[in-house]
């Protein structure tokens, strides 16, 4: 697969971000599986580069926590325990539906247009049959979100997360009939809360970040 360096002239640190990608995407697909061992050697043999930009590509991906390099063993995708899903279920529920209220109160129309633009480019996402845009699309509207409730504190609790929440909206977001569906409750939650209707718009967060999770929790048992 020579689709990451298409020629020598591309440089290295290019090449680097579009091994990134491409390994992002493979773990939100999760067609590699977490807990899974990302060989260097057999990575630069099949994207036809050498290993020092799959070095780079590798260490990126562990800045964002979505793989764990362990010392003399390797790397290995990041693996979200029972627990540790359970965990950040309880983390986004509490931060989020507090984001939303505070966006109702905070938010102007014009915030409100751009949280439609984000969903818009989901639904376009989705539509493509694009997994892992949609994905990134999700998480940009959810940091959107986060950035309406006005809290730098809560800003940069989230960030801190951004690996994990990754990984758990992959894992959660594979289990929907249909990637549209991401875009639709989006569509829901933001026209609640244009409307200030505080009790329903936090019901429509919780059920969006619930959706899909308990499927998750039993591929890891």
């Amino acid at each position: 697969m020579h689709d990451v360096a298409e020629s020598p002239q591309i440089e290295r640190s290019s090449t680097a971000k579009r091994v990134a990608t491409l390994l992002r995407a493979r773990i939100a697909k999760g067609s590699i599986e977490p807990g899974e061992r990302l060989n260097e050697l057999a990575l630069a043999g099949e994207l036809g580069v050498s290993r020092s930009p799959i070095r780079e590509a590798l260490a990126q991906l562990a800045g964002e926590g979505l793989v764990n390099v362990v010392p003399y063993k390797g790397t290995f995708v990041t693996a979200l325990s029972q627990e540790r899903l359970h965990d950040l279920l309880d983390f986004r529920l509490a931060l989020e539906q507090f984001a939303v209220r505070r966006a109702i109160d905070r938010a102007k129309k014009t915030d409100f247009d751009r949280f439609e633009t984000l969903i818009d480019a989901i639904a376009a996402h989705a539509k493509r049959g694009n997994f892992t845009g949609a994905v990134d699309a999700d998480l940009d509207a959810h940091q959107y979100l986060i950035e309406l409730a006005g809290s730098s504190l809560l800003a940069q609790t989230y960030k801190a997360m951004l690996g994990e929440l990754r990984l758990y909206i992959a894992q959660t977001s594979r289990h929907y009939d249909n990637a549209a569906e991401l875009a639709t409750e989006h569509a829901a939650l933001l026209a609640a809360m244009r409307k200030g209707k505080v009790a329903e718009a936090t019901a429509l967060i919780a059920a969006h970040i619930t959706h899909g999770f308990n499927r998750a929790v039993e591929e890891t048992r």
